[in-house]
């Protein structure tokens, strides 16, 4: 192990015990559900501004798993495949009634199918968003430990004022079979190359280099509400 080649990791902040976790100076968060809930987790990004959210994640794709996002407030822009232009907007709406005073509130739904690039984004650079999301099959465990370590990290990285290592980014990525998505002419060809990039970048990360799937300072166990 050459782990000595690597840099210096950034100060890693213990948030394995906290549920809801605040990441970006209170900007945004996630909290966690319990693992009979239908949705994994709840997410809140901040207004879309210059300082991009570490929460707005770039094009990837899920191997086995069938993603759905709800939408609570706010209003998401969802992008599929690699077209620069948002493939759905999500808006969430609350309407009151003729008869009396009582708010409805509509919360849009949006679902990707495995083996389907995506990314999303706040639409307003003004109100938050705050959407859940569900994963089929989901695996509650592997999934918490993902979200907990991968933000986690970047959050650190972004406290400590440095890039993140692309082979730790590898390495939470390929652990919980979410591969990074290269742009190519054919879709068949992108996952294919993306999966094996992931797989090729993440080996040398975690053999070589010393990164590892996670840490005690991000995750240790069940933090469901």
């Amino acid at each position: 192990m050459l782990s000595f080649l690597r840099a210096q990791p950034p100060p890693r902040i213990n948030r394995a015990s906290q549920n809801p976790i605040v990441y970006e100076n209170g900007r945004s968060s996630v909290s966690f559900y319990a693992s009979h809930e239908n949705y994994v987790f709840r997410t809140t990004l901040p207004p879309r501004d210059s300082d991009i959210s570490i929460m707005e994640p770039p094009f990837h794709y899920h191997i086995h798993q069938t993603e759905t996002f709800r939408i609570v407030t706010g209003s998401m822009n969802l992008y599929k495949g690699v077209d620069p232009k948002p493939w759905k907007q999500l808006t969430a709406t609350t309407t009151t009634t003729d008869d009396d005073d009582d708010a409805e509130n509509h919360q849009p739904t949006a679902t990707i199918p495995p083996k389907t690039y995506h990314r999303l984004q706040n639409a307003s650079a003004t109100e938050e968003l705050v959407f859940d999301v569900r994963l089929s099959p989901a695996e509650y465990e592997v999934e918490e430990r993902f979200f907990r370590n991968f933000f986690g990290y970047l959050d650190d990285c972004k406290i400590a004022q440095q890039a993140p290592s692309l082979f730790q980014l590898m390495v939470f990525l390929h652990a919980a079979d979410i591969p990074l998505a290269l742009p190519t002419p054919w879709h068949g060809l992108g996952v294919i190359v993306s999966r094996v990039f992931t797989i090729v970048v993440a080996a040398w990360g975690r053999w070589v280099l010393g990164y590892q799937i996670s840490y005690p300072e991000y995750y240790q166990g069940k933090k469901g509400l």
